[in-house]
């Protein structure tokens, strides 16, 4: 059961609250404040505005390679019938990518200062996971080592979760009728973390008599407010443990510290075209609660090894369909424990870094509210470049009704079309989109899954000022 419930919990950190890795349909929308998120020097339309808790939030994931239609073969009704393992691999990339993150705004003020100034204060809580693995870590246990003769199966996985709170201060400055630039510092705390340096493995077959040789390497830190416990020994295997004292818990809420940055740049090129820059999440996390530090060791323990060998003929189609009908799981467990020995130990206080983004975006307004925009971002995960582009048209309908449709393009992922749909209540304003409507119509062929909601409280539309206020 222990060992059921520590990889529930491994699985569970990487699944927790997920958004898209491009950039959501609502960044382009005008009644949405909140595009100083991705843009510190983009403007509002508004004098101020409030969000209360939940009020802006993005979930969904980014599943790479991995498609629905590859994993089943499905009847006349599009129920499935068989899981597909071999097709599903074939259709892999040499190196694959799974993205997930959450961002949740807790709450949220902004306000103008003159005519100049735009200043905004929030408190967010963030989860970002970039997953990596190779195609030979699925090709292995479906094919068996015996389609790897005489070469070798390269097994890699990178991990990097980062789950923290974040308070940040955004100052936006309009230099001229051309120029504007933002800054927004951040402090960072630390929820929860796993990262790996490295983690892989080569298996080799002899082409003579089918002996396995296999080298295998593995450093892994993990650390989360939450007091926990983890061991691991040949006899028990895994044996993960949770504190829940609430005191201990609240008393670790602010020691895993951080300080991040995004900053940005715009410049108006003519009157309809505007142009801007904006480099984001540069910072880093101290962690130092319930710090762990786990390493690889192969020992010569496995019930099939041999003097640094073991055979391993793949696993048939009954025993996968079995580990997905949830059978065999525990006694799977026991045999990757005796594969995969692991030295786990508390260590000392790690840093980690964000992960990085780099966003450009062209605005043209080629009537009164309405305009097309294309940007690119490029985010620098672990060991992965994953760049997108983007095109959106926004259209702001009888000054109450905002729509926005956009298009996105990345690595693996070419079918985003996105929609958004907000509402200009006076005072207040409600938004939704989806980066994929698709996923709505068929989730046989998607590749990415996102929603975003928000409701603000504004007040001061800016144009309304500047009429009254020429000259500030």
């Amino acid at each position: 059961m222990r060992k059921i419930i520590f990889t529930l919990f491994m699985w569970g950190c990487f699944c927790f609250s997920v958004s898209g890795q491009a950039l959501d349909v609502t960044h382009f929308m005008r009644i949405s404040p909140f595009q100083h998120n991705d843009l510190p020097s983009s403007s509002t339309i508004y004098n101020g505005y409030v969000s209360l808790p939940t009020g802006n939030i993005q979930v969904g994931v980014n599943l790479g390679s991995i498609r629905y239609k590859n994993l089943f073969a499905t009847n006349e009704e599009g129920y499935p019938t068989v899981l597909t393992a071999t097709t599903f691999v074939n259709s892999l990339s040499d190196k694959n990518y799974l993205g997930v993150n959450a961002d949740l705004e807790i709450f949220g003020i902004g306000f103008r200062i003159k005519d100049k100034f735009f200043l905004t204060v929030d408190h967010r809580l963030r989860t970002n996971l970039d997953f990596t693995y190779s195609r030979d870590v699925l090709g292995l246990p479906i094919y068996g080592n015996m389609a790897y003769v005489d070469e070798p199966a390269d097994l890699k996985l990178g991990i990097n979760l980062n789950a923290y709170q974040e308070l940040g201060v955004s100052f936006r400055h309009q230099v001229n009728d051309k120029i504007s630039w933002g800054v927004r510092p951040k402090l960072l705390f630390g929820v929860a973390n796993i990262n790996t340096q490295y983690l892989n493995a080569q298996v080799y077959t002899d082409p003579t008599d089918y002996t396995i040789t296999m080298t295998y390497a593995a450093l892994m830190r993990a650390a989360a407010v939450v007091p926990f416990t983890m061991t691991f020994n040949q006899q028990d295997g895994f044996n993960f443990e949770i504190d829940n004292d609430a005191k201990k818990i609240a008393g670790n809420v602010f020691k895993n510290v951080g300080f991040g940055l995004d900053m940005g740049f715009s410049y108006k090129l003519m009157e309809s075209l505007n142009l801007s820059a904006g480099l984001l999440d540069f910072g880093f996390i101290n962690w130092n609660t319930s710090t762990t530090r786990m390493t690889s060791s192969l020992d010569d323990d496995g019930s099939v090894y041999q003097d640094g060998s073991f055979t391993f003929s793949g696993l048939s189609q009954s025993q996968i369909e079995a580990l997905m009908n949830g059978e065999g799981y525990e006694e799977l467990l026991d045999t990757l424990a005796q594969y995969f020995p692991m030295g786990i130990a508390p260590t000392g206080s790690y840093t980690t870094g964000l992960t990085p983004r780099l966003v450009l975006q062209a605005d043209y307004e080629f009537a009164k509210h309405h305009r097309v925009s294309a940007a690119t971002q490029f985010r620098f995960a672990k060991n992965y470049f994953q760049p997108s582009l983007t095109l959106a048209y926004d259209g702001l309908f009888f000054n109450s009704i905002d729509v926005c449709v956009a298009y996105t393009m990345q690595r693996h992922s070419y079918d985003n079309l996105g929609i958004g749909v907000g509402f200009n209540l006076g005072y207040l304003n409600i938004y939704a989109g989806t980066q994929n409507i698709i996923a709505a119509l068929s989730v046989k062929n998607v590749s990415q899954l996102t929603a975003t909601a928000g409701i603000v409280f504004n007040w001061g539309h800016y144009d309304n000022w500047r009429k009254k206020n020429p000259k500030q």
